[in-house]
């Protein structure tokens, strides 16, 4: 009890207090995304910046996933363009929040040379698919149906944003849901 002003008296507890914060933790963001095989996976330092890393400054890991077509989207086919790598999954509300924000990002700069790939983690062709072309959504979806390429960029926390500048160096990673202003600020540092 807290004695207030006046002689009024106030009970709290920090339950509320628990609930509060655990709301904001998964509204940012959909925490708790880690595919079995994770577990016990350590993550070092890596002691030349050459070396592909999913860390700023060094090269972003090499994948080759399929689109919604079954064709193969190689990242390093896209050398020369500034690219936003997505981790998403349909289910998530954080990622569902933003697709429209990274849309209308996309088609601002999609003319400037800028590469949006959305990886869905884990989940059918046909889920995905659906909303996709429900959504209007129009950058390129692929499936990392393994979650082999996830493992690879220690994604842990859906969305997950990775921005590649045209030599495929990540120059900036968002975690949670990003509004459009700060998707084109990424974008921007990409783009220098």
């Amino acid at each position: 009890m807290i004695n207030l002003p006046g002689g009024s008296k106030w009970r709290f507890t920090l339950l509320p207090l628990w609930l509060v914060m655990i709301f904001a933790l998964v509204a940012s963001s959909c925490v708790g995304f880690s595919p079995a095989s994770m577990e016990g996976e350590e993550t070092g330092t890596w002691p030349d910046s050459q070396v592909p890393a999913p860390e700023v400054g060094h090269p972003a890991p090499d994948f080759t996933l399929n689109d919604l077509d079954g064709n193969p989207v190689k990242l390093s086919d896209l050398r020369g363009k500034v690219v936003f790598i997505n981790f998403w999954a349909t289910w998530c509300p954080s990622c569902r929040a933003e697709m429209p924000e990274i849309e209308a990002a996309y088609q601002k700069y999609r003319e400037a040379g800028v590469m949006v790939i959305g990886v869905d983690i884990a989940e059918p062709k046909s889920v995905v698919r659906q909303y996709v072309e429900e959504g209007g959504f129009s950058w390129t979806f692929v499936l990392d149906s393994t979650g082999e390429v996830s493992r690879d960029y220690q994604v842990v926390e859906i969305p997950t944003s990775f921005f590649l500048d045209r030599e495929g160096i990540i120059r900036t990673v968002s975690i949670g849901a990003m509004r459009r202003e700060a998707i084109e600020a990424k974008l921007a540092v990409a783009m220098r």
